[in-house]
């Protein structure tokens, strides 16, 4: 009997072991570097040129996301410091929430990007086979009451107005693009512009809250925390150079002088935005810059400001015109809870 158990296990044992995955990536840097790859659509690099985009790299498509649960399965494998590890529980989780409904993420012309790959003999069919994508996956989280906001909506339509007067674009896939224009004219946005707006997004919004912050609190806690120091300081003027896209959030481009720090997420450019903000010497008026965007973004997020409410908001608090104060919201609402990154300076 003792001897028909021992063989029992070894045989567990074997199978075991036969099934246990090989590690694709063997460090942190081959898995960034894999991601940056995959996402070469999203944020394309500056030093390294390609002239042809694979089928896994179609934005959120199903080949896309495999790929992608795959490099982040292989890094819960690694032995990796405490902020890495905390990044990577952070894209894990996710996972979960409704983005990839959205496989077009309207911070970024992914659709120009594509369209540069001219030496790629398959980009027209890549761009129309993503474009396809892109409209039966937006019908498909309609059935989930999953709808783009206003503000991502008018993005997308004026990337693709871009491409239908592009001269260089060839007439048969203009063709497509047009038709797709016509799609997200008729398309009905939601009428929240925040993440409580959509299905499982009050919980999408704590995970970035308690990523970003290194804190657990509800937005309802965030509050009052906020409250405590907002009243206490003066309006300050916002003297921060703002560019024409969002292609790079504010807080990247605010952190642009900090020493960079690796991160995972294409979102933050890769940044470990909490590890770069904890070296930070901020003055009062940066605190007071980091707690307005905080408060519009629990506002935006949470309490469903419109974006004009949050637009007062932001010049109630900050000298600045309505235009650099339109930036900050689109911006705020793209970027949820980014803001929070610099939240242990000033509590």
């Amino acid at each position: 009997m003792y001897k028909k158990l021992f063989f029992s296990l070894l045989l567990c044992l074997f199978l075991a072991a036969c099934s246990k995955q090989p590690q694709l990536y063997e460090s942190f840097e081959d898995a960034q570097f894999a991601l940056k790859t995959l996402n070469i659509a999203i944020v394309q690099p500056s030093t390294t040129k390609t002239n042809n985009i694979d089928k896994d790299q179609l934005v959120f498509s199903d080949a896309y996301l495999t790929k992608r649960h795959t490099i982040y399965q292989s890094l819960m494998g690694m032995d990796l410091n405490l902020n890495q590890i905390a990044q990577v529980n952070y894209l894990v989780i996710a996972e979960r929430f409704p983005e990839r409904y959205f496989n077009w993420p309207a911070q970024v012309n992914v659709l120009k990007n594509m369209l540069a790959f001219e030496g790629s003999k398959n980009t027209p069919d890549n761009v129309i086979a993503w474009l396809k994508l892109t409209q039966d996956t937006l019908d498909s989280a309609k059935q989930s009451n999953l709808k783009l906001n206003k503000v991502e909506l008018t993005l997308l339509q004026s990337y693709v107005s871009s491409a239908i007067v592009n001269t260089d674009v060839q007439p048969a896939l203009k063709s497509h693009i047009r038709a797709f224009s016509d799609y997200l004219a008729s398309y009905k946005p939601r009428g929240s512009i925040g993440l409580r707006g959509l299905s499982n997004g009050s919980q999408w919004y704590q995970s970035k809250l308690n990523y970003f912050s290194g804190e657990v609190h509800s937005p309802l806690e965030w509050v009052t925390i906020l409250n405590e120091k907002i009243k206490v300081l003066d309006r300050v003027p916002f003297d921060s150079k703002l560019p024409n896209s969002h292609q790079k959030s504010f807080l990247v481009q605010y952190l642009s002088n900090e020493k960079l720090i690796e991160g995972l997420d294409w979102q933050a450019n890769y940044q470990d935005l909490p590890a770069m903000t904890s070296n930070m010497n901020m003055s009062d008026k940066d605190k007071t810059l980091m707690l307005a965007m905080m408060e519009s973004d629990i506002g935006i997020h949470y309490h469903a400001w419109t974006l004009p409410q949050a637009k007062v908001n932001l010049i109630k608090r900050l000298q600045m015109s309505p235009e650099e104060a339109q930036y900050l919201v689109e911006d705020i609402i793209l970027y949820p809870a980014q803001s929070f990154s610099f939240i242990q300076h000033i509590i």
